[in-house]
C-alpha cells in the first residue's frame, strides 16, 4: 500500500513536471514566433536603417557645397564643381554607421522645395560662401526660414571660402547670420573651411568628430 501510493505521488508529479514544461514550450513558442525568410529580410533592413544617418546639404547656389562633399568623401582635388542644377550626392562610412549627404541645388527655383526634405534628414548642414558678403543676409533668411521648420535637426553651419579675400571672420560670421539667437537646446556647430583645393583643414577633422558623435547620441 505504501508503495503504490508512493507510485501515484510520483506519477503526479511527473505529470505536473511534464504539464509545466508542455505550457513553458507553447509560451516559449509564441513568444519566439517563427522567422520566415520575408521576416528576416525585414528585420536585416530595418537593422540597415537605423544604421543609416541622412545628412541634407543646403545653402545658396555659389556656396561651394559639392565642394565641401569632395572634400568630405577624400576627393580633395583642384577641379572646380560646376552648379549643381538638381541633387548630388555621397555615402560616408563610418565603422558603426552611413551619413548619406543629400545635397539640393541652391538656386531660387529649388530653394522653396528645401523645407520638403527636413522630415527625412537626421542633420542639417548649411553651407555659407564667407567671401559673399552681400549675399549673407538672404542666407541668414533661409537659414532661420529652415530652423523655424524644423526646430529639432542638429545643424552644423559651414562658412566656407575663408581662404578668399573678404571673407568674414567668425565673430562676423556668427553676427550676419543671428546664430546668437539659435535656441540652446538645439545642437548647434559653426564650422570655417578654405575652399576646395586646399589641404583638409583642422576644421574638416572637426566636423567627421561632430558626426560620429551624433551617431551615439541621435537625439
Amino acid at each position: 500500500m505504501f508503495l503504490l501510493r508512493n507510485v501515484r505521488v510520483a506519477l503526479m508529479a511527473a505529470a505536473a513536471a511534464f504539464g509545466a514544461a508542455v505550457f513553458m514550450t507553447i509560451n516559449l513558442f509564441y513568444q519566439r514566433r517563427v522567422w520566415t525568410p520575408e521576416d528576416y529580410r525585414s528585420f536585416k533592413e530595418e537593422e540597415e536603417e537605423r544604421r543609416q544617418r541622412q545628412v541634407l546639404v543646403l545653402g545658396l547656389d555659389g556656396a561651394g557645397k559639392s565642394s565641401v562633399l569632395q572634400q568630405l568623401n577624400g576627393a580633395g582635388s583642384k577641379r572646380m564643381c560646376a552648379p549643381t542644377r538638381g541633387f548630388n550626392f555621397i555615402r560616408l562610412h563610418t565603422p558603426s554607421c552611413e551619413f548619406d549627404f543629400l545635397e539640393i541645388g541652391g538656386g531660387e527655383d529649388l530653394r522653396t522645395y528645401w523645407a520638403d526634405f527636413l522630415a527625412r534628414a537626421h542633420i542639417l548642414f548649411f553651407v555659407v560662401d564667407s567671401s559673399d558678403r552681400t549675399r549673407l543676409p538672404l542666407a541668414k533668411d533661409e537659414l532661420h526660414r529652415l530652423l523655424s521648420t524644423d526646430t529639432r535637426l542638429p545643424v552644423v553651419v559651414l562658412g566656407n571660402k575663408q581662404d578668399k579675400p573678404g571673407a568674414v571672420g567668425e565673430s562676423e560670421l556668427l553676427d550676419a547670420l543671428s546664430l546668437g539667437s539659435v535656441s540652446e537646446h538645439r545642437k548647434l556647430l559653426l564650422l570655417q573651411l578654405n575652399s576646395v583645393g586646399e589641404s583638409e583643414s583642422f576644421s574638416l577633422q572637426n566636423l567627421k568628430e561632430f558626426l560620429i558623435q551624433l551617431e551615439f547620441d541621435p537625439n
